[in-house]
């Protein structure tokens, strides 16, 4: 009865209005001459798409508050300088510095300007947008934030990948999608974020357990997947985005189109569809059968916004068939212990390139409903509130068998609800309070693997900002308490009892900056987070299809508690050098992993590893670092390193499954415009992964270099990758073209966190063609 209560009054308290995002965002910096490097006092700020305006101060200081979440268009002037127009895609506070070009003496044409923004905050956070997230178009979410330093992937096989920040993953990531919480069936290592990422202008990496705002439970961190806003002005425009890849022979196509109703003030809509089609992935020496992937997505939003009130509906569907590599299946342990020996694929599962999908696969669909809006408040700030719906639906088929318990359906409805309060500044302080709430169904049909369930979740925050007036400081922390439980659990067939569980806990953080100069600041910050155990880690029971296992859960675990310190050092001389350092240690009581073991479980299916979660209380500290010099007026070079350690005390050995050591260094040389190719480009990067020798060791032989794994992990491996890249002018129609290759020396290698890695080598040489041509009909659109 409390239950239905309590889904009562959030269901009548979802209806009562309508929601938005978080609208207390301040972007800052300074106005400098680009010649003398003065600052300009009384320069002009003008936000186009909503008209507000600011001037620089006598340092050339300036200060933009109360934006919301989205895209925006800055122009900035000044006399005597050449006004310029910038577009600015936010998600918090941010800070970029300007400089204007003098317009008394130079008549040539004028190149934008400005340092990249960097997000104002305690957290380590990183962002991919612009070219950088144009360099990852066709690839999956996982594999396009391995751009992002301190971010690996977990893969599964060629077409699966989620992302690792700092070692965790899975269910201690939170991703949003389009401000939604993404839920899914993502507690599998297989199972893939279903986000299209040809959505995202701006993708978001906030590492570590400081985002309270977006839920406790992120003790990894969080990723932001963030669409452009949609236009303000009349206009009808749209882009079209095809990427090609030689190794799989994947095709790539997607298109948007979006307008502001000239007749209806205030409408704007938006459509949007992507098409991927790739076949068999060939490694340096084999094909690999039964590896294809297809892809359908479409989107589709409309938004009406007042000064004082707005609504956005939102709708998209995610469809993918996946391919599960035939070798990965084996009949029986003879098999499976010569596969791993031999180190290659038996012939019948390599014998070449097809774009055919045959079992075993898996079929997945995600969809999603969201409405949103806001109402002003008067002075004191913006009442949000989100109401969303998500339905996921996932299909796993074995191998060929007439048995019908050789395939699993998993189905999943998700509804959420948020109503937060921003308030606007008051002595200093700009802050979000609110509640979230979440309810969860899940069925299954034919095979048990994870059982049917409910659960409900809801929680409660509040956070605050401060910042000096002379923005030398920066103060901001949080509280978060929430309550999880399953309830309902229950088999097809009433064979097994599930306890129930509840869990409740707080999470908290604390965070300072301090601005030494207006090129160096120091950021500290310090969180406590929780986790309440995921459904497959209590409940999991027999083979986990993708990934090939056997795994058995524990119904009575706790949960986890993290304690996570940070130290960001961030330092800047124009755009000559610019470099940031991340030193982290996380003390994680109750970690839950999925534990090897040298038993191999001999099924109707074929032959699988067992493995079974347990817990212990581990630490995990390490580093990401990274550095951009242009040492020459066209040549820069970038280095990132990520550097992780991970210990298990209860066991006083390593902790397994944990990131390599990965270094990365691109050379790029820039030969300047010509009257019809911009933003002109070559670049080689080279990748340096080395050998993970921090693996806890054997129960039995302290000297089996497998460890507690079936394998001991691959050796250390270096890719080399070429790319080029510009703008060509095509008449009045720009045409972005990237061309390059990957592991261009077709070295043979394997990944440590690729869990098919006893099957498989990784993928060889692959060559890539990604366009991008921008469209716009009559005015244009922003």
């Amino acid at each position: 009865m409390i239950r239905k209560i309590a889904l009562m009054g959030v269901a009548l308290l979802l209806l009562a209005g309508t929601a938005g995002a978080q609208c207390t965002i301040r972007l800052s910096g300074t106005v400098t001459d680009s010649q003398t490097k003065q600052a300009l006092a009384g320069a002009t700020i003008i936000v186009k798409e909503n008209g507000l305006s600011v001037k620089s101060t006598d340092n050339g200081a300036y200060v933009i508050d109360g934006l919301c979440p989205g895209f925006y268009t800055l122009r900035i002037s000044h006399i005597g300088c050449l006004p310029v127009e910038m577009g600015w895609q936010v998600s918090g506070d941010e800070r970029r510095n300007i400089s204007l070009p003098h317009s008394i003496t130079q008549l040539q044409e004028v190149a934008v300007t400005g340092h990249a923004a960097k997000e104002v905050t305690t957290a380590p956070v990183e962002s991919l947008s612009g070219h950088a997230l144009d360099q990852t178009r066709g690839l999956t979410l996982g594999e396009a934030l391995k751009k992002v330093n301190g971010v690996t992937s977990m893969t599964t096989g060629p077409n699966v990948s989620k992302p690792v920040i700092n070692g965790l993953h899975s269910n201690r990531v939170l991703i949003l999608n389009n401000g939604i919480r993404q839920e899914g069936q993502q507690w599998g290592s297989e199972h893939a974020p279903e986000v299209d990422p040809f959505l995202a202008n701006k993708m978001v990496v906030i590492k570590g357990a400081s985002a309270l705002r977006y839920g406790g439970d992120a003790i990894g961190g969080v990723v932001l997947v963030e669409p452009k806003a949609l236009p303000v002005t009349p206009g009808l425009a749209g882009e079209v985005n095809m990427a090609g890849f030689s190794n799989n022979r994947l095709g790539a196509l997607s298109a948007i189109i979006e307008q502001q109703v000239p007749a209806v003030p205030g409408l704007s809509w938006r459509l949007q569809g992507t098409l991927r089609k790739g076949g068999n992935t060939r490694t340096p020496d084999y094909w690999l059968d039964n590896t294809g992937v297809e892809e359908f997505n479409f989107s589709a939003a409309a938004g009406w916004k007042k000064p004082k009130y707005g609504v956005e509906l939102f709708y998209s569907q995610f469809n993918t068939n996946l391919g599960v590599f035939e070798g990965s299946h084996i009949g029986n342990r003879t098999d499976l212990e010569q596969l791993i020996k031999e180190q290659k694929p038996r012939p019948e599962f390599t014998e070449g390139f097809s774009y055919d999908i045959e079992r075993p696969y898996q079929h997945v669909e995600h969809e999603l409903f969201k409405v949103k809006g806001y109402v002003n408040t008067g002075k004191a700030g913006k009442l949000n509130l989100t109401f969303a719906r998500q339905f996921n639906y996932r299909d796993e088929l074995d191998r060929n068998s007439a048995l019908s318990v050789n395939q699993m359906n998993l189905n999943l409805t998700t509804w959420t609800g948020d109503l937060v309060w921003d308030h606007n500044s008051w002595k200093g302080l700009r802050g979000t309070v609110g509640v979230s709430y979440m309810y969860q169904e899940n069925s299954y049909k034919r095979r048990l693997f994870i059982p049917n369930y409910e659960s409900l979740q809801y929680g409660v925050f509040w956070t605050e900002k401060w910042e000096s007036n002379d923005s030398k400081w920066l103060l901001e922390g949080g509280f978060r308490y929430d309550y999880k439980e399953y309830f309902n659990l229950r088999d097809n067939t009433g064979d097994i009892n599930f306890p129930e569980q509840q869990y409740s806990s707080f999470s908290a953080s604390l965070g300072t900056q301090y601005r030494i100069t207006d090129h160096f600041h120091v950021s500290v910050n310090a969180a406590r987070a929780w986790r309440p155990a995921a459904v497959n880690e209590l409940y999991a029971s027999g083979l986990h299809h993708g990934a090939a296992v056997i795994e058995q859960g524990d119904p009575f675990m706790g949960g986890e508690t993290a304690s996570k310190f940070n130290a960001a050092f961030h330092y800047d001389i124009s755009d000559k050098l610019e470099a940031d350092v991340n030193f982290y240690y996380n003390h994680i009581q109750n970690f839950i992993y999925l534990q090897p073991t040298d038993s191999i479980v001999v099924t109707i299916r074929g032959a699988f590893p067992f493995t079974y979660y347990r817990q212990s209380d581990v630490n995990m500290k390490g580093m990401d670092a990274q550095l951009r010099w242009q040492f020459l007026p066209k040549w820069q070079l970038t280095t990132k390193a990520s550097l992780l350690r991970a210990y298990n005390e209860s066991e006083h050995d390593w902790l397994i499954n944990m990131p390599s050591d990965r270094f990365e260094h691109e050379l790029s040389f820039f030969p300047g415009n010509t009257a019809r190719m911009k933003d002109n480009y070559i670049s080689i990067n080279l990748s340096n992964v080395l050998k993970q020798t921090r693996i806890p060791a054997s129960l039995t032989n302290k000297n089996d270099p497998r460890g507690q794994d079936l394998m001991p992990p691959p050796h250390a491996y270096n890719l080399v990758g070429l790319e080029a890249g510009s703008t060509l002018q095509l008449g009045r129609q720009p045409l972005s073209v990237i061309l390059g290759a990957t592991n261009i020396f077709n070295t043979r290698y394997r990944d440590y966190l690729n869990f098919f890695r006893y099957f498989a080598d990784e993928p060889g040489t692959n060559v890539y063609l990604k366009l991008k041509l921008p469209l716009q009909f009559g005015k244009k659109a922003s």
